[in-house]
């Protein structure tokens, strides 16, 4: 398992020059200052201590490369998204009206969820997400039927907004869109890692949230 999951980390990391993905200029100038960029989705919140254990990774990976980062996501953002709803900059035309009518509709669904057992889960590793993030993955634990609730609670809001495969992570930073070379590469690629820790998302801290940009969210 560990040697996978080493391959794994190694892979998602390019080996020549690092572009950052072109959809990332979206949420981040130059700069690494964070943009306005409006939506809404659905997610799970996490716990004091959780958080605290994720802020505690998100600082290995500013000391390693600074200047590879986007300004730092506040501890109180660190979530799990089940799914993304709606989302774009916010000058797009119709886009509140699209995003409230995604709401509504995921509204209904997540009302008939209330007793649904709490997902056991496990962290694996921290890796490189298409080109905007790095992100810690997570996967349901084979002890109980967590994989089965998670595939069905996802696959319900497969009706409201359709998307591709389900990937559990929570999102540790984003980067500063640019170019960087082939060492500072190198030098995020060793601050990458398998991470042993097991989180419980529970049904009452599933919850839908609008946010303004990557670092202001704000549960329905």
């Amino acid at each position: 398992m560990i040697n996978i999951l080493e391959d794994y980390i190694w892979r998602s990391i390019p080996d020549e020059t690092f572009h950052t993905n072109q959809n990332l200029r979206k949420k981040a100038d130059e700069n690494g200052k964070i943009l306005p960029y409006k939506g809404n989705t659905v997610v799970f919140l996490l716990d004091d201590d959780t958080k605290d254990f994720l802020e505690e990774l998100q600082k290995e990976l500013y000391g390693a490369v600074p200047q590879m980062f986007s300004e730092k996501l506040e501890r109180d953002t660190f979530h799990m998204t089940l799914h993304s709803l709606v989302d774009g900059k916010p000058e797009e035309e119709g886009l509140s009206e699209r995003m409230a009518a995604a709401e509504e509709k995921a509204k209904e669904i997540l009302a008939r969820w209330k007793d649904v057992p709490p997902l056991q889960m496990k962290t694996t590793w921290m890796f490189n997400m298409v080109h905007t993030s790095i992100v810690l993955g997570l996967m349901p634990d084979e002890e109980d039927d967590s994989w089965h609730r998670l595939d069905e609670l996802y696959c319900a809001l497969q009706d409201v907004v359709p998307l591709g495969d389900l990937c559990p992570h929570i999102t540790l930073a984003y980067y500063c869109p640019g170019e960087y070379t082939r060492e500072e590469a190198e030098r995020l690629r060793e601050a990458l890692h398998p991470v042993e820790r097991k989180v419980t998302l529970r049904i009452e801290d599933l919850v839908i949230q609008n946010f303004e940009d990557m670092n202001h969210y704000k549960t329905i």
